[in-house]
């Protein structure tokens, strides 16, 4: 393939939206359940509580104290679709100090999937973890997050392009990065956006 007349082309958009539309009509493949995500929020609430004093308890009073409560609710980001592709990507950065450590880890999906109507989304949800560790104790913080966004000129590269595995760094110490979300450098097509058109088709 000829990478200079690849960057030198034009995805048709107009074709591939109208093509994505019918495969959307005509393919026989089950739905892919929907992408949500759990998240944990802490709220304080006031509980009565019961005190016993004075010589033997015999006599009580209610107070009312302040906790914090986890409470689990589901997050939805998009409902039932086709997959045409998923990537990962990982990032863990690693600090070190006197009698401390912190390791903060960031899990990154990417899912590339087509809608029952015919559009074309790329969905990504991020699973940041931070751990810190000082004085004996482990403190962690987890935090889930998600972007939707339609699927455009930069993300035909991931069909266009062999799907390649990197991995750099070491666990454990300063910066550690793995996983697919970047092409590879073999180009695939003869221009841009025949991958996703070779992928939709895969549907049929």
């Amino acid at each position: 393939m000829n990478l200079k007349v690849y960057e030198a082309s034009t995805a048709d958009w107009k074709r591939l939206h109208a093509y994505a539309r019918k495969v959307a009509r005509q393919t026989r493949r089950p739905l892919a359940d929907p992408i949500g995500y759990t998240v944990t929020d802490y709220r304080t609430v006031e509980r009565e509580v019961v005190r016993a004093y004075g010589p033997f308890g015999l006599f009580k009073r209610t107070e009312t104290r302040s906790e914090r409560q986890p409470f689990s609710r589901h997050v939805p980001v998009i409902g039932r679709h086709w997959v045409l592709d998923v990537r990962h990507q990982n990032i863990e950065k690693n600090v070190r100090g006197r009698g401390s450590q912190h390791q903060e880890t960031t899990h990154e999906k990417t899912t590339y999937l087509l809608l029952p109507d015919g559009g074309l989304k790329r969905v990504a949800v991020w699973e940041e973890e931070s751990v810190h560790t000082a004085d004996g104790r482990t403190r962690i913080v987890v935090d889930t997050s998600h972007h939707v966004s339609d699927i455009g000129d930069h993300d035909l590269r991931a069909f266009d392009f062999e799907k390649r595995h990197s991995e750099y760094g070491r666990h454990g110490r300063g910066t550690k990065t793995w996983g697919d979300r970047e092409p590879g450098k073999r180009l695939l097509v003869h221009a841009k956006g025949v991958g996703l058109s070779v992928t939709l088709k895969r549907l049929l």
